[in-house]
């Protein structure tokens, strides 16, 4: 059996990683009570693993970044997900960035714009989801996904090439553009 990390080690990791790990799995579930349910998931596994923790391949962050995206997904697979409503859209702010100084209707625009997006990133397949998370949420080079998702580097860049083409697909026939 693996030796598992000290209550003091895992408060630590929790500290420095549960707002990242709740931003993953926000992103991939589109619930804030899911996701925060993933994240005491994603940290108990963490406690019980800990001893198995490999520095070889990656730091803490990258393995909880892992765990993180796989819980997520096993949650989206298990229950009915939903993808973030306009008002969870316009209560969680926006991630694409609205100007302050747009008039009204051009506000409206872009948060319409925002949900759009929020739901074609939600309709992908969870392989292309995952790299489109990591890249465009966590802001991670394709070779940083790569370790996390350990699949090849060429493997991450083909799928977020297929993933852009499907979002613009999804998005153009809605009359947006990305």
């Amino acid at each position: 059996m693996a030796k598992q990390l000290g209550r003091e080690e895992i408060e630590a990791l929790y500290c420095q990683y549960s707002d990242m790990a709740f931003r993953i799995s926000l992103a991939i579930l589109g619930d804030s009570e899911k996701a925060n349910d993933v994240v005491q998931e994603v940290f108990i596994k963490v406690h019980q693993l800990g001893g198995n923790f490999n520095q070889d391949r990656g730091g803490f962050k990258a393995w909880i970044r892992r765990i993180t995206v796989n819980q997520s997904i096993s949650v989206r697979r298990r229950k009915d997900s939903h993808c973030l409503s306009f008002e969870m859209v316009e209560a969680e702010g926006s991630k694409i960035g609205i100007p302050a100084s747009k008039l009204p209707d051009e506000v409206l625009l872009a948060k319409e714009k925002e949900y759009r997006v929020q739901q074609a990133i939600c309709a992908l397949d969870e392989k292309h989801l995952s790299v489109i998370v990591l890249r465009y949420f966590e802001e991670l080079s394709y070779e940083e996904i790569a370790e996390i998702l350990q699949i090849p580097l060429g493997t991450v860049k083909s799928r977020h090439n297929k993933a852009m083409k499907l979002l613009n697909k999804e998005l153009r026939e809605d009359g947006f553009e990305l």
